[in-house]
């Protein structure tokens, strides 16, 4: 699980900087965000995950020095339902102190 320590915005605290996680307060339809930015010669490849199940997967590769993957996924989720980013595969992935590899998301 990749974690994201840079909170922007965390309106109902749904996500837990601490663990990666978002965790739905009530049920509805939830639109994530994910954008990597992978350095040198990596490649690597992340999913957004909902309870354990990869729903989409987006790859930034090493074809030049700073490549962008995204990807975003439209979810019904219910109470407690958690939704968070995990490596598929490869390494590097890049980010400094004003975040450049992101997770986001929101209730519709």
């Amino acid at each position: 699980i990749l974690v994201f320590p840079h909170v922007i915005t965390n309106n109902g605290n749904g996500y837990d900087p601490s663990t990666g996680k978002f965790t739905a307060s009530k049920k509805g339809t939830y639109v994530f965000f994910v954008n990597v930015n992978s350095y040198l010669s990596n490649t690597v490849y992340l999913d957004i995950v909902h309870n354990g199940m990869s729903k989409v997967r987006t790859i930034s590769h090493s074809s030049a020095s700073y490549q962008t993957g995204t990807n975003m996924a439209v979810l019904v989720l219910e109470k407690g339902d958690s939704v968070w980013v995990k490596r598929y595969a490869g390494k590097g992935y890049y980010t400094e102190y004003v975040p450049i590899t992101t997770f986001s998301g929101f209730l519709l």
